[in-house]
């Protein structure tokens, strides 16, 4: 289901409210959303664009690092499991973007992007 642009504005809000998101991606869509009504609306959204393409990571990825010593550092090793686990799990369902709610809802923003800029 295509989003429309308001529904695109809250998934770029759900991505910056993110615990998981990249300070630097949070930068970004802070921006956009700063500037959304503005003229810089379309530029400002198409440098998000770019930062969420570089930095949502598939499910292969989130696999790899949750099982890597970086992983388990990083949650602590029970969490870095149980993570692992479920995007196991989301994977043998056909997902293919990490489960985290940043990179949820960039692929979001990604998939619906035609709705501001077209």
């Amino acid at each position: 289901m295509a989003l429309d642009r308001s529904a695109v504005i809250d998934e770029v809000q759900k991505l910056a409210d993110a615990p998981s998101v990249y300070e630097g991606l949070k930068a970004k869509a802070e921006v956009f959303l700063e500037a959304v009504d503005t003229p810089q609306e379309k530029s400002a959204f198409r440098t998000l664009i770019d930062e969420i393409k570089s930095d949502v990571l598939t499910i292969d990825q989130v696999i790899s690092f949750t099982e890597s010593p970086d992983g388990a550092a990083l949650f602590g090793a029970q969490r870095a499991g149980e993570y692992n686990a479920a995007a196991k799990q989301a994977k043998e369902q056909g997902e293919d973007t990490c489960i985290c709610p940043a990179c949820q809802a960039g692929k979001e923003i990604l998939a619906n992007q035609a709705a501001i800029v077209s």
